[in-house]
């Protein structure tokens, strides 16, 4: 009887251990989603503070014409569709993004707020964008940017408004993970290239616009795009047929610059190809003293930028 009641007591401990043990699973099971929403809708919201602004449209010919031109070299038809109606960009990732119509945009946003969406990835109500280049456009000059703001005010409002992002479960799994990451916080931490001074600037400046989104903001190339140090491999007349062309060396037809070429670089005056090419010829070249000095201040700025983050 004795061996018998120690047995009842056992299985009745192992069913209470069973029943908390499937209480505590049901809990994780409703708590683990609730978290990631929260978690997750606490970054989506995220308001940031507005910058000021300064740009404004001047919807004269020059400005017109000097906006079409940048809006080639910069690539928006890469994202926002030749028309600039808008298309879906991001299918086969944890978050479809449409970009949006810069048509209806010009129509409905002030002249800051279009400046803040293409410098800082900015959305009017203060949230983030999700998949705007600006890294690449953050240092444009107020001049080109009110240009660009020109030429889309001079177009019609064509075209319908693309469906906003929608946060699914595993979109927000990426978010929390860092897999996915608000374009203004992307942004913010694009690096810059290497500055060789004032004699360079120009062809920085456009490198930076025209070559950032895919080589990376800083030049040194990502995956399959290489690192630009690749044009000491080139020569000046080289350097244009593989922005004129998409020729690379022994005129060889590399296929994403021969795109590229027709869609975005053949509008490219000869000064400015021969501004982009003593930059990055230069750049491939620098001093190693000069790129190690460089190296060290960028970590410096990165440490910097973790303390104060940790200070927040």
């Amino acid at each position: 009887m004795l061996i018998a009641g120690e047995r009842r007591s056992r299985m009745a401990g192992w069913a209470k251990g069973l029943v908390a043990l499937a209480a505590l699973v049901t809990a994780l099971a409703v708590l683990t989603p609730l978290y990631i929403f929260l978690a997750s809708e606490a970054i989506i919201q995220r308001r940031y503070p507005l910058a000021s602004t300064a740009a404004h449209a001047d919807l004269t010919t020059k400005q017109i014409l000097r906006g079409a031109h940048l809006i080639a070299v910069a690539g928006c038809a890469d994202c926002h569709g030749a028309s600039l109606e808008g298309r879906l960009m991001r299918a086969n990732t944890p978050l479809p993004v449409y970009a949006s119509n810069l048509l209806r945009s010009a129509e409905t946003m002030s002249d800051g707020e279009l400046e803040r969406a293409i410098r800082y990835a900015i959305k009017p109500d203060a949230t983030s964008l999700w998949a705007m280049p600006s890294g690449s456009y953050t240092y444009m000059s107020e001049d080109d940017v009110s240009a660009i703001i020109s030429t889309l005010r001079s177009l019609p409002p064509n075209g319908t408004v693309g469906p906003m992002p929608q946060f699914d479960l595993a979109a927000r799994d990426a978010l929390l993970a860092g897999r996915l990451r608000p374009a203004l916080l992307v942004t913010a931490d694009s690096p810059a290239s290497l500055d060789l001074g004032p004699r360079y600037d120009g062809g920085r400046y456009l490198a930076r616009i025209a070559c950032g989104e895919c080589h990376g903001t800083d030049l040194k190339g990502s995956g399959y795009t290489p690192d630009l140090a690749t044009i000491s491999r080139y020569d000046r007349p080289a350097f244009f047929q593989l922005l004129r062309k998409g020729y690379g060396v022994k005129r060889r037809v590399l296929p994403d610059m021969a795109r590229l070429a027709r869609l975005r670089f053949h509008v490219l005056a000869d000064y400015e190809i021969m501004a982009l090419y003593d930059y990055l010829d230069a750049r491939a070249h620098a001093p190693p003293e000069l790129v190690a000095r460089a190296e060290a201040l960028r970590r410096h700025e990165e440490s910097e930028k973790l303390l104060s983050g940790a200070d927040r």
